[in-house]
């Protein structure tokens, strides 16, 4: 299944393979546009960025990084879909931003890479001198936030509406979040750096989430390359369509999800659901299968004094931990691992006071290389 506008579809082909060296060699003339892969896209990175000077690039592992070019429609684009989704939830509230630096003022900002303990008294402050009872940031932060606030036992029923962005997020975090903020409505949307933001959750049934398909192709492809149906987890396949001059078609991004329909029957975009993040974050197994990074992260988030952790395959069966905890733990985190393997991989630890973010501000819990 996909949802392709055909004739945004061939404009952006067509002006890609007259001005771009890497489409014009690479797309056929009246013949099938191949899927560009994240190891293609790094490996021509310079050759698709035909002479802009990048001002962004990808989050993840340094071999999987690619520069951006991020055009100004681009970055207009988004805004009225977030305005429209918080115009269906009770409209805007007094808020604070706690994301990476952008290139536009936002009112009350502050840097993602702020230290937690800070960030969770800043919220505090907000409160008390302006009534802000919302808060934007990206799900890992909130969950460490949310963390904070439950070991010192703060009382944050205040908040009205938390929003995460840029990340996935699974109804683990999600649980964890909800005990800090009682009281918050949580929404999430889901976006990648090359695009920008993919889908926005549904206002009604926030089981689901409405793809942006004015400016995106989708896609959904299973291992085989063939449509995925409803309900069936792939690859997630994007064709920009308003980015000319470094253009992204048919770009599998490395994250899986499914299609689905959304009960709401009140908002005309197709919907996703099970968006569940990173290609790269699901492991290998000896026996051929990846498994994606659920079962094994609720497993060490909840191993007493784990604050945060990010967990690396290097070889099938060679890890190495990143983790901030009592060091008496080592055990059970070789066990978590047993768990769910089904036998005991080498596994390296560091210890560490903080793990930092990816450069870009984003985080993720794992990181596959094999």
């Amino acid at each position: 299944m996909k949802y392709i506008h055909p004739e945004k579809f061939a404009a952006i082909v067509d002006h890609a393979r007259k001005t771009n060296p890497f489409y014009a060699r690479t797309i056929p003339e009246n013949g099938p546009v191949p899927v560009l892969v994240r190891e293609m896209l790094r490996k021509n990175n310079d050759e698709i960025l035909n002479g802009h000077q990048f001002n962004s690039h990808s989050s993840g592992a340094q071999a999987t990084t690619v520069k951006i070019f991020i055009n100004a429609e681009r970055k207009g684009f988004d805004a009225p879909f977030v305005q429209d989704m918080v115009r269906r939830m009770g409209g805007p509230l007094p808020r604070m931003d706690i994301i990476y630096p952008r290139d536009y003022y936002v009112p009350f900002f502050l840097s993602i890479f702020t230290p937690i303990p800070e960030q969770v008294d800043a919220l505090l402050q907000n409160y008390s001198e302006r009534q802000s009872v919302a808060l934007i940031t990206y799900p890992s932060n909130a969950v460490l936030l949310a963390k904070e606030i439950i070991d010192r036992q703060l009382d944050f029923g205040f908040m009205k509406r938390i929003g995460m962005i840029s990340e996935s997020i699974n109804k683990q975090q999600t649980a964890l979040i909800k005990r800090a903020f009682p009281n918050a409505r949580l929404w999430s949307s889901y976006s990648s750096t090359e695009t920008g933001m993919i889908s926005f959750q549904c206002p009604y049934e926030p089981d689901y989430h409405h793809a942006i398909t004015d400016k995106l192709g989708i896609e959904i492809l299973d291992e085989q390359g063939n449509e995925c149906e409803i309900g069936q987890v792939g690859s997630i396949v994007l064709t920009d369509y308003t980015n000319r001059q470094m253009p992204l078609i048919r770009y599998e991004i490395g994250d899986l999800a499914a299609f689905a329909v959304c009960p709401c029957g009140k908002i005309d975009y197709p919907a996703l659901q099970s968006i569940l993040g990173k290609v790269r974050g699901c492991f290998l197994h000896r026996d051929g299968q990846r498994v994606i990074f659920l079962s094994l992260s609720w497993a060490l988030s909840n191993i007493p004094t784990v604050r945060q952790f990010q967990v690396i395959q290097h070889e099938i069966e060679h890890f190495t931990i990143k983790i901030v905890a009592d060091r008496s733990v080592e055990n059970l985190v070789v066990a978590a691992f047993t768990e769910d393997f089904g036998y005991t991989p080498l596994i390296d630890f560091e210890w560490m006071s903080v793990i930092p973010r990816d450069p870009n501000g984003k985080f993720y819990e794992s990181i596959c290389h094999v």
